[in-house]
């Protein structure tokens, strides 16, 4: 029996949940939606915290991630080894492009700028609905700390198209996620010991600009904040009944 949550839940969720450990959090996602649950991860910085986590509340959770074609080799490295280290149900989702294609814009980057549309734009968002396909729970590491786009960021959020969207270390600092990778002695992305504190396609990410912004070298330049996936089944939500 599919379960709906009614605005009044919601409310009260995102008050309790405000101030609970997000390993909490995911356990009463992962006990709510199961088996149609599943965390996505970008495998960037620092995602080995939110991944740990989740492993806690389910060894076996359902993790996916979308491989635009246009990664840095190290986050391919990087996905690998922690799938190796956790014995991750992890499955890789990848665009429509064909490799073909994926090698001509690559090459054609020397000379020009690709159009993000390929790597951080509607392939990816595309690709990220076919991971989301048949959920009723997505688990996402959306923190509030990162952009002013992401400040208002609630923990747990119906959309229009079904899906609950749980972000449960959307309330949580940076110092936070810094000292749980340290308590567990979790690994960072290879990048970032090279000062990539955020980290998405390898043709539209540099080093921070701002240094109080960690999202700053990302699209530097271009006005771009995000990639869209996080605007898949915005809209007014369906009345629960």
């Amino acid at each position: 029996m599919t379960r709906t949550l009614d605005p009044k839940e919601v409310a009260r969720l995102n008050a309790q949940f405000e101030s609970a450990h997000p390993t909490e959090i995911i356990r009463w996602a992962v006990e709510t939606f199961r088996p149609e649950v599943a965390l996505t991860s970008s495998f960037g910085a620092d995602s080995a915290a939110i991944i740990h986590m989740a492993l806690q509340a389910d060894p076996k959770i359902s993790i996916r991630t979308i491989d635009t074609g246009f990664l840095f080799p190290e986050t391919r490295q990087f996905t690998e080894a922690l799938r190796a280290r956790w014995s991750l149900n992890l499955t890789v989702f990848r665009t429509a492009l064909s490799t073909q294609e994926i090698a001509r814009l690559t090459r054609g980057h020397a000379v020009k700028p690709i159009d993000d549309r390929y790597c951080c734009g509607e392939y990816k968002r595309e690709a990220t609905e076919r991971a989301l396909a048949g959920l009723r729970g997505w688990i996402t590491g959306l923190m509030r700390v990162e952009a002013a786009t992401r400040r208002h960021t609630p923990i747990i959020e119906p959309l229009a198209n079904g899906l609950v969207k749980v972000a449960p270390i959307a309330a949580w600092t940076q110092k936070q996620i810094d000292d749980y990778m340290q308590q567990h002695q979790l690994p960072y992305h290879p990048l970032w010991a090279q000062g990539y504190p955020s980290i998405g396609c390898a043709l539209h990410t540099q080093k921070p600009i701002d240094p109080n912004d960690p999202r700053s070298g990302r699209w530097a330049g271009t006005g771009k904040t995000e990639c869209g996936i996080h605007d898949i089944g915005k809209g007014p939500a369906p009345d629960a009944k």
